[in-house]
């Protein structure tokens, strides 16, 4: 880390560190300045980090990688990672307090299918089974929402074609089924 990113993690200087990480046209201080904030048990940080290691550019993801194989960067996903279980086990207490009073409650999944489990022949003009959104729905999934995913079929063209879909389901939780909603 540069000694000017160090001597603002010795001020405590956030502001700057963020700045620096927001706004600086050199990744390599964008990612130092996030490694700053985070030895300061800044997030935004973290966050910075996680989203550059997904980086189209692969020397941004390599040397976010890094920086993420560091102690203090394990030490902040076990922070978040027990605030989040905390959280999800207050949601839990809540859904099942909803439900001894008779109030709803959904659980919610995404789900992908390849364009081959969608699509089939309909020689007869009868319609398409699709057999997984069946399993679901047999299950008491309904499907909500659905998002084809398609893939440029030539580099450089507008042509593209469809490859598949997430399909976001929904189901509702009757009063019986409350311990399932940890699953």
């Amino acid at each position: 880390m540069p000694k000017a990113i160090d001597e603002l993690v010795r001020m405590h200087d956030v502001e700057t560190l963020y700045d620096l990480m927001a706004e600086d046209e050199d990744w390599m201080i964008q990612l130092d300045a996030a490694e700053g904030l985070v030895k300061l048990n800044d997030r935004r940080g973290y966050e910075f980090l996680i989203s550059a290691a997904q980086s189209e550019d692969e020397e941004v993801r390599e040397v976010a990688r890094e920086i993420l194989d560091s102690p203090v960067m394990r030490d902040m996903k076990t922070q978040i990672d027990a605030e989040a279980t905390r959280a999800r086990q207050v949601h839990f207490e809540t859904a099942h307090k909803r439900l001894q009073k008779g109030a709803k409650v959904f659980r919610y999944k995404m789900v992908y299918l390849p364009a081959g489990e969608i699509m089939s022949e309909d020689t007869l003009g009868e319609g398409f089974d699709v057999p997984a959104l069946d399993n679901f729905g047999l299950e008491g999934w309904e499907v909500v929402h659905m998002l084809p995913r398609r893939s440029a079929v030539l580099v450089g063209s507008v042509d593209d074609h469809f490859v598949g879909a997430y399909f976001l389901l929904k189901r509702e939780v009757r009063p019986d089924e409350a311990a399932e909603l940890e699953k």
